[in-house]
């Protein structure tokens, strides 16, 4: 795709922002090798299960067996997964034993997987920025950043083992006796690179029981991973390009860049929900259930109900992990410890996705909107009421149209905004994008917003009947005897799909670099 600057020639940047080209640094849920790999687990695990303690050789497996995923590129990646998932193994055994002491011991596995974020993904974020305040006082420093391989889904598994050892601090889980169970919650292949972020609670007692063979799970969990792959491969990497070029331009005109981050909305989702799909798929054919990340978001109609819809593993584990704290124990909560403890929640949200600034105004964005929102929940209970889930219906014989204006308005203002904050990595190129004209642009400019616009929408169109089937068709034909023929076909639409669009050198995940 070619754009004309201002000018009439063509300029890009000399250093955009990262692309999510092909640097896999795991093995990924698009790889053939991958097809080999969850093929030849498929088959040991069920067969295991046939012997007399097939329960735990199964769950031996599945620790060998995500060793190997996760391990695939960079072999030392293991070392920071076996360190983070012993020290709360042990912790929470600690804690349960000796619970005089359980502040302390928190506090140790608090620094242990911080300390782990800390270094990984942020030291050379905060030296730079020490690097960048001296510099601008008239200041020389020695400092110098480090080259730093960031291991991929650290953000994710530390949590993940966190959440564990608050959980057993708070008394609302008994810590475990068996390391191998355990393990299978840490690093369990489908969901250790990028979640869901499941808790012990949930996700333990299913390992701890045997695990039966399920025709109709298995076939389930197959049509959950194939549209989870060609959401990925279909739709998100037939976008990303488009979305790259736009913002490698040096001086993109506004309707590129506000049609670039309306598709940027869509690649996103369908790229992380393609990988929790998979991600979900495959475990439910090994007889685990994943929690569900994804619930149609951009049909939210307030901030509050957005976040309920996406990465809703995230959302849940900071509001009861981190926001709820801030929030305290009080009947009452005064309107300033509100708005503080919810603005720096969010703030915390998008830290958590990269050491960037553009990441930090992005979860502030949204803070100020969820403050905003949840404000007018609480004084004027009567518009929250016309907007909330299940009210466009017939209401005295008229359509209420207050949720459709209320999800249009969000999805504009608040998700194509924070498309625009989370894709540009660069506050210079932000400030310029919400200031200049957003409708000012030459013909070629304009021409080629239309095709970015055209893509996007072509695109969006499976999701749009995805969801409709989901909703309308399914539930009719579920139990009807053609519908293992209308799965299979879909499965073989879906596989020439991906079979087309499939790339030797495919766009990673983008969540991977979280």
């Amino acid at each position: 795709m070619r754009v004309a600057a201002r000018d009439g020639t063509l300029r890009l940047r000399g250093a955009g922002p990262r692309a999510e080209e092909a640097h896999s640094s795991t093995m990924n849920f698009v790889q053939i090798e991958f097809l080999w790999f969850m093929a030849a687990v498929f088959v040991a695990y069920w067969l295991l299960s046939r012997l007399a303690q097939g329960r735990r050789y199964q769950n031996l497996l599945l620790v060998v067996g995500s060793c190997v995923f996760y391990g695939w590129i960079h072999p030392w990646f293991l070392i920071l997964l076996g360190f983070s998932a012993t020290l709360d193994f042990f912790v929470a055994q600690a804690i349960e034993r000796h619970r005089q002491h359980r502040d302390y011991l928190l506090m140790l596995s608090l620094a242990g997987n911080l300390g782990i974020l800390a270094y990984f993904k942020y030291f050379n974020f905060f030296v730079e920025n020490v690097i960048g305040a001296v510099h601008g006082m008239g200041l020389q420093t020695d400092l110098t950043t480090l080259h730093i391989l960031l291991p991929v889904g650290v953000s994710f598994y530390t949590f993940q083992t966190m959440s564990y050892s608050i959980d057993v601090y708070r008394g609302e889980l008994r810590a475990r006796t068996s390391f191998l169970d355990y393990l299978v919650y840490v690093t369990l292949f489908s969901q250790l690179v990028a979640g869901p972020i499941e808790r012990a609670g949930r996700l333990l007692p299913q390992i701890e029981r045997r695990r039966e063979f399920d025709l109709n799970r298995v076939l389930d969990g197959l049509s959950l991973a194939v549209w989870g792959g060609f959401k990925k491969l279909c739709i998100a990497d037939t976008l990303a390009p488009y979305i790259d070029k736009v913002f490698v331009l040096e001086q993109p005109a506004g309707p590129l860049i506000w049609t670039a981050a309306i598709g940027f909305s869509i690649q996103i989702f369908a790229d992380f929900s393609g990988y929790t799909d998979i991600a979900r798929g495959t475990a439910r054919m090994l007889g685990l259930e994943l929690t569900e990340n994804f619930k149609s978001p951009f049909l939210a109609a307030t901030t509050p109900e957005f976040w309920q819809r996406w990465h809703i593993s995230l959302s849940f584990w900071i509001r009861d992990y981190v926001m709820v704290p801030l929030m305290g124990a009080a009947s009452r909560i005064s309107l300033l410890r509100f708005v503080g403890a919810t603005i720096t929640t969010f703030t915390l949200i998008g830290f958590w996705h990269g050491a960037r600034w553009n990441f930090v105004l992005f979860g502030a964005f949204h803070g100020a909107w969820m403050t905003i929102y949840t404000l007018i929940g609480r004084n004027w209970g009567w518009w929250y009421a016309n907007v909330s889930p299940g009210t466009v219906a017939l209401q005295h014989g008229r359509i209420r149209w207050a949720r459709g204006g209320a999800i249009v308005f969000h999805f504009f203002a608040v998700s194509t905004v924070g498309s625009l904050l989370f894709r540009e990595t660069h506050l210079d190129r932000i400030v310029r994008a919400l200031s200049q004209h957003p409708l000012r642009a030459t013909p070629d400019e304009w021409m080629a917003a239309s095709v970015v616009l055209g893509i996007t929408l072509v695109c969006a169109l499976p999701l749009v009947i995805s969801h409709g089937v989901e909703r309308w068709l399914l539930p009719r034909v579920r139990n009807q005897l053609w519908y293992l023929p209308l799965q299979t076909s879909t499965w073989a639409l879906l596989g020439m799909g991906m079979f087309v669009f499939y790339r030797v050198s495919t766009y990673d995940f983008i969540y991977f670099q979280f």
